[in-house]
């Protein structure tokens, strides 16, 4: 179970979609709960939980005054949920995002992390761009990605209530590698107890084009069966290792990973997917550059990462 769940806010609306989600999981964990904001991430007036920061515009020292106010009266909006967990905030001292957040995962001791895939206006790409995506190849915690509804804006905070139900079909996309298969202890904590899991291994598509009746066709087919039949075995030997909830393995054929596990997601009304940032060899990029990055941008649900750093 995880003990510390840090929140990176940048002062939004759209920022705080994540609040909801990590009260649901210290609720179900029994976690605390640290928020923290960088604090170049500066609104330029108005009400400290409006969709009004722009960075640069104040001096450091105002900059920091406000950062500090929102997060006050954010921590208090927790509160009044009945939230009774460990809760602290922190504003964070100007420099990289993705480093700075990265050095107070360990500062707080977090061993888990909620946060949008959007960020506010000028800065809305940051935090699927350079931001977030520099953290979350660094980031020594799962990541949880939240998407904010494109028409939820305003000048007050997000709502806190109600909580969201955890996830019941969680699709785990995996490419035989450790830091895939260590997604069996890490994705349990955050679904609910009755959840299903669906296992999951893309294969590749036989080349088009020659006969179905030729024999090297024949021989490529049959390669495929193999490969497919190997695919399943694995994946229901990683399915063994799941305590509780239902488990299914599924093994589609597509020649893009990425689309393969977006359609499926919805066909099968996943709530959730669950990968693994670091493909086979432990090249951090490799996957997130590309299947899973294409995940982030193309799910309509929750997306869990894990990094892991024994693999980086």
């Amino acid at each position: 179970m995880y003990r510390t769940i840090l929140v990176p806010l940048d002062g939004s609306r759209f920022g705080e979609h994540a609040l909801p989600w990590a009260l649901a999981l210290a609720q179900r964990t029994g976690a605390g709960v640290q928020l923290a904001t960088v604090a170049d991430l500066a609104p330029r007036g108005g009400s400290p939980s409006g969709d009004t920061w722009v960075p640069g515009e104040e001096s450091r020292e105002r900059g920091v005054a406000l950062a500090e106010q929102y997060l006050k009266e954010t921590a208090e909006r927790v509160r009044s949920t009945g939230f009774d967990g460990e809760l602290g905030w922190t504003v964070i001292p100007p420099g990289n995002v993705a480093a700075a957040l990265v050095r107070h995962v360990a500062k707080v001791e977090a061993d888990f992390t909620v946060m949008t895939t959007h960020g506010r206006g000028p800065l809305q790409r940051a935090w699927l761009g350079s931001s977030a995506d520099g953290f979350i190849r660094r980031s020594p915690t799962p990541v949880l990605l939240v998407r904010p509804e494109p028409a939820e804006n305003g000048e007050e905070g997000f709502p806190l209530e109600p909580l969201p139900d955890l996830p019941r079909r969680v699709l785990l996309p995996l490419d035989g590698s450790p830091a895939g298969e260590r997604l069996v202890e890490v994705t349990p904590a955050v679904a609910a107890t009755d959840a299903t899991f669906l296992l999951v291994r893309v294969i590749p598509p036989l080349l088009p084009g020659g006969s179905p009746y030729l024999p090297h066709v024949v021989r490529e087919a049959e390669d495929q069966e193999r490969v497919r039949t190997a695919a399943r075995e694995y994946l229901e030997g990683v399915a063994s290792r799941f305590q509780s909830g239902d488990t299914e393995v599924r093994v589609p054929t597509a020649g893009q990973p990425g689309e393969a596990i977006l359609e499926l997601a919805e066909e099968e009304d996943a709530d959730l997917i669950a990968m693994s940032t670091s493909g086979r060899g432990g090249v951090a990029r490799l996957l997130l550059g590309s299947v899973a990055d294409k995940v982030i941008r193309g799910a309509s649900c929750p997306v869990l990462l894990f990094r892991d750093p024994a693999g980086a």
